[in-house]
């Protein structure tokens, strides 16, 4: 397949990219600075001049959900009418797009996991523009992925575990929340579930994250092996502009169901992202 992704230079599309190039793809990489997803004539020409063009996977968004709250026309001019312009553009082209959304379209009351039927109702201002993006993509195509995930990190990028591997450089001791429960997902593991998914051409809604339940101070325990103290705290102890779903597991019964697989574990996940950074940060003496 001949695929153009969106926010090539960002974390998840510097995943995706290598991924689908070793599965014989031919990727075509557009980061930001090469494709403003805000403008809808540069859009329509930089996907327009792409000749057979067989999918585009839109990985550019804005992702600080914090700073979202006092940007929300940034957060949806990115994320809702960037997106809108990139699924209007798709289907004047006929060409199938895939869209990475979150886990943040939900308001985490249930007690069980999310299925991709469970209605949406976000808290915040980034939850709230990647559900604009989702119903923009619903609006102007019929062959679309929308692909949730949740708890996101990986090389390249800004990040929970990159945070706190940080800080426990500095610190003896650190404060977690440990009653907001979801499923670290590493992009390495979500890059390979993008892969399977796409040649199926099964369009549709899913739910791709690692396997497994935790919380944010067990998975901190988990990145620094207790080098470091890692002590819980309740989310109203750490008050943020954001609010965050207490509970955002996903359901990814149909995903697996789909690509024929089951997924890898978080823990599974984080510990092979942990070798490969000590291999490339070798520890110094």
């Amino acid at each position: 397949m001949k695929v153009l992704i969106t926010g090539a230079g960002g974390m998840l599309g510097m995943a995706v990219s290598p991924c689908l190039e070793s599965r014989g793809h031919e990727v075509v990489d557009m980061p930001k600075e090469q494709l403003d997803i805000t403008n809808f004539a540069h859009v329509r020409d930089a996907l327009g001049a792409q000749k057979k063009l067989d999918l585009v996977i839109h990985c550019a968004a804005y992702t600080k959900v914090d700073q979202a709250e006092s940007e929300a026309n940034l957060a949806y001019l990115i994320n809702g009418y960037g997106t809108e312009n990139i699924a209007v553009t798709c289907n004047a082209l006929n060409v199938p797009l895939l869209y990475v959304s979150t886990d943040y379209v939900f308001d985490g009351e249930q007690t069980q996991p999310y299925t991709t039927w469970d209605a949406t109702r976000p808290l915040s201002i980034y939850g709230k523009s990647k559900l604009s993006g989702e119903r923009a993509v619903m609006r102007h195509l019929t062959r679309f992925y929308i692909l949730r995930t949740s708890w996101l990190y990986g090389p390249h990028g800004k990040n929970f575990v990159e945070t706190i591997l940080g800080l426990a450089e500095k610190q003896e001791q650190l404060r977690v929340v440990s009653d907001q429960f979801g499923s670290p997902t590493c992009t390495l593991s979500l890059a390979e579930i993008i892969a399977d998914l796409i040649p199926t051409e099964r369009y549709g809604v899913y739910h791709a994250t690692d396997d497994g339940v935790t919380n944010w101070c067990e998975f901190a325990r988990a990145i620094v092996h207790d080098r470091v103290k890692v002590v819980p705290i309740e989310t109203k102890d750490m008050p943020r502009p954001a609010t965050r779903p207490k509970y955002s597991v996903l359901d990814k019964t149909t995903l697996i169901h789909t690509i024929g697989r089951e997924l890898p574990t978080w823990q599974e996940s984080l510990n092979a992202y942990l070798q490969l950074r000590a291999i490339r940060q070798p520890v110094r003496s």
